[in-house]
C-alpha cells in the first residue's frame, strides 16, 4: 500500500522520540512525549544546512487516524550512529510555520 510520511511518523513516534531522547539525552531527555517533527521536501539536505530560505519545513501530526493499522513492513526507520563528538546536525527554524528567520537567512 502506500503510506504517507505523516502516517509513518505518527505510527512510528514513539521510535522516533525514544531515538532522540537517547541520542541527545540532555537536550531532549525531558521532552518525550512533546517532541516536535517537522520535515524538509526530499533531497534537500544541502539546502537545508544552507539555510535556503526557498525549502519550508512541515511539522507533524503526532497521530493520524488509523496509524496504529499500518503494518511495520510499510514503514521504517533508520536510526543514525551518534557519537558524543559535536552537536550533531540540526537547522533553526521559526515554529510556526517552518520557514527560516530573517536573522538567518544567508547563513550556513
Amino acid at each position: 500500500g502506500i503510506v504517507t510520511i505523516n502516517q509513518c511518523i505518527a505510527r512510528q513516534l514513539n521510535l522516533i522520540e525514544e531515538h532522540a531522547t537517547r541520542v541527545r539525552p540532555i537536550e531532549l531527555g525531558r521532552s518525550f512525549g512533546n517532541i516536535e517533527i517537522w520535515v524538509a521536501p526530499g533531497d534537500t539536505e544541502f539546502q537545508m544546512s544552507q539555510n535556503d530560505p526557498n525549502i519550508v519545513l512541515t511539522k507533524m501530526a503526532r497521530y493520524v487516524d488509523g496509524c496504529e493499522n499500518i503494518p511495520n513492513d510499510q514503514v521504517g526507520f533508520v536510526a543514525e550512529v551518534v557519537t558524543n563528538h559535536g552537536e550533531g546536525f540540526r537547522v533553526v527554524r521559526n515554529g510556526k510555520d517552518g520557514t527560516v528567520p530573517p536573522y538567518l537567512i544567508g547563513e550556513g
